[in-house]
């Protein structure tokens, strides 16, 4: 599993492996401190594992506290495409993977490429796409689209994050970072009703602190930043589905997509909690009762 690993840290902070003192200091003291050796054992656990067992696992590790309101606007069954903010990385995936699972068992999510390179089964969820703009091809961009256009045939349930990067931090505040244009693109190609998802959680402090030093240093802890999601609180809004058709032409469709997300308001008093019984995600509304 290292060696899997490995390569996704090197392409993100190559100067860790520069094999200079200073450097392999450096490599020795992060890997230590952003968990490293858990990652790698975490990694050899599922190496065969199918992938609702790896989802289900995940969902014990970090899921603890999250609140939802809106869930009545997912549709049950049919193609749709859930549209969502991403503030702190692969754990929102996660959080929503396991929010969704009391309703369908259909979500597929676009992501980043680099999953199905550690862990090839999850091809089954994961809708690969390629972070890295200097490596990204005709071939590539055609894959995710065959992958959309099978999935959404099959009557799927998309989540994206048009960002395609987490949130950056300016001051205390997080911005979620320019979208790109995809998310509007695919719904209105396929005619599927898009569900607006506005995500409420943060990283940690070491992160934030790591990436006002050098971006590098922040995308090597992004292994960490989901082990920790355990002590953090999420708190998720579902919005009313948009008509593709009603959405204007060009770059504007993707304004009103990103503005009617960061739009949504916080759950309220009365939201429903996310709960774990026996292996399987539950809402409960309030402090009794299935949603």
């Amino acid at each position: 599993m290292q060696a899997r690993l490995d390569p996704l840290i090197a392409e993100r902070a190559p100067w860790l492996y520069s094999g200079k003192p200073h450097h392999r200091l450096a490599k020795w003291a992060m890997m230590g401190l952003l968990r490293y050796p858990t990652t790698i054992r975490l990694g050899a656990e599922f190496r065969d594992a199918p992938t609702p067992e790896i989802m289900r696992r995940m969902t014990d590790l970090i899921v603890r506290d999250v609140r939802v309101e809106g869930m009545e606007h997912i549709p049950a069954i049919g193609p749709a495409l859930i549209v969502a903010n991403h503030p702190t990385g692969i754990a929102d995936g996660i959080v929503v993977h396991a929010l969704m699972s009391h309703l369908r068992d259909d979500l597929f999510i676009y992501a980043n490429h680099d999953m199905i390179r550690v862990l090839p089964q999850t091809a089954d969820l994961i809708a690969g796409v390629e972070w890295r703009v200097e490596k990204r091809s005709h071939a590539k961009t055609k894959a995710t689209m065959d992958y959309t256009r099978e999935a959404l045939a099959a009557g799927r349930i998309g989540l994206i994050f048009p960002s395609g990067r987490l949130a950056k931090r300016h001051g205390l505040r997080l911005h979620e970072r320019p979208w790109m244009a995809s998310a509007a693109m695919i719904a209105r190609k396929f005619g599927v009703p898009i569900i607006p998802m506005n995500i409420r959680a943060r990283n940690s402090a070491l992160f934030y602190l790591l990436d006002a030093i050098h971006p590098t240093l922040r995308d090597v802890t992004l292994f960490n930043e989901v082990l920790n999601k355990r002590r953090q609180p999420y708190r998720i809004t579902v919005g009313a589905p948009i008509d593709p058709a009603t959405l204007p032409k060009g770059e504007d469709a993707i304004t009103v997509l990103r503005d009617s997300v960061l739009a949504l308001p916080a759950p309220g008093p009365g939201a429903a909690r996310l709960t774990q019984d026996r292996g399987r995600a539950r809402l409960v509304r309030g402090s009794e009762g299935l949603a």
